[in-house]
């Protein structure tokens, strides 16, 4: 891991810039910073994430899948076809199951001028 260095450096009146330092002597500056807090603040959070994105850092946990109990796994899934022929529903603000109203509006025929 390499070991950068931080300094944070006054703008004048404008606010805050970082300068970061490699090992091989390249510069670098992030500009921006409203106050010299928010510039630290942003320096502990970059040596944060470089710590943690070394080559041996395990994954994150993915999210666990609920266990399939015994009543779930003899119901038989719904088909396509059953799910069709059902009605959309929706429960309203009021709770109640009402089936939707569609919100396409029908066209106009247009009939010409006869003159």
């Amino acid at each position: 891991m390499t070991d950068i260095s931080y300094r944070v450096v006054p703008r004048g009146k404008s606010g805050f810039d970082v300068e970061m330092d490699k090992p091989d002597g390249r510069k670098q500056t992030v500009p921006g910073f409203r106050s010299e807090h928010e510039a630290d603040a942003w320096i502990v959070q970059a040596k944060r994430m470089i710590r943690d994105a070394g080559p041996w850092t395990p994954l994150a946990p993915r999210k666990p899948v609920p266990a399939v109990t015994a009543e779930a796994s003899k119901a038989p899934a719904p088909t396509a076809a059953a799910s069709a022929s059902q009605p959309a529903q929706a429960g309203g603000s009021d709770g109640g199951d009402r089936p939707l109203r569609s919100r396409v509006r029908p066209s106009r025929e247009r009939t010409e001028a006869r003159g």
